[in-house]
């Protein structure tokens, strides 16, 4: 009962708004306007400060690798376990005629053996930077992206091109000078009389 109640004072969400309040105001003025002694407030800030440097970020990342390095036997074995499975299958036996279960490789979970190691790989590939940001002198940041281009990237920006093009107002190629001068088109009357008196 005493352990009970003492693990449940250290996590009192007083003790955090005391350390909260003496950011800003002095102890005493806190232990006065709650009607307790100093040293209550001098403890519940105490608590908090130690519960602070305990949990840093550098102890956090401590944390997870001392997780991460205690559970690799494990997780060896369970990838192990899931690359190598089989599973029992009923299949006739063509000597005697009857039903056996035959040991078969489980292609399934081998499958998603595999898909995790991949995931494993992939995850630990070291990420670089995908945007750069620049700021110029008029204090306007400036994003430049990476100038690889994906197929579906290229792809829209072809597409868009090609919309843009059909926009334009439509062109007729190897427009005849008559028409641009704005005379009729020459009558074949003429090449025919020409053939005429040719004839004659």
């Amino acid at each position: 009962m005493t352990k009970t109640l003492a693990k449940r004072g250290k996590t009192d969400a007083r003790h955090l708004m005391r350390y909260i309040k003496s950011k800003v105001m002095d102890p005493a003025a806190i232990a006065k306007a709650e009607h307790v002694s100093l040293a209550t407030v001098m403890e519940s800030i105490k608590s908090i400060e130690m519960y602070e440097q305990q949990n840093t970020e550098g102890q956090m990342q401590l944390a997870v690798r001392d997780l991460v390095i205690s559970t690799i036997p494990q997780a060896k074995e369970t990838i192990n376990g899931l690359l190598t499975s089989t599973e029992l299958v009923m299949k006739k036996n063509l000597k005697t005629g009857k039903d056996e279960y035959v040991t078969v490789e489980d292609k399934t979970t081998r499958l998603e053996g595999a898909r995790l190691v991949r995931d494993l790989i992939v995850g630990l590939q070291p990420k670089g930077p995908g945007v750069a940001v620049q700021v110029n002198n008029n204090n306007q940041p400036t994003v430049q992206m990476g100038s690889a281009e994906t197929v579906e990237e290229r792809m829209k920006r072809l597409r868009a091109k090609a919309q843009a093009h059909n926009l334009l107002p439509a062109e007729t190629a190897a427009v005849p000078d008559y028409i641009d001068a704005g005379d009729d088109a020459p009558d074949d009357d003429d090449d025919d009389e020409e053939d005429s008196e040719e004839d004659e």
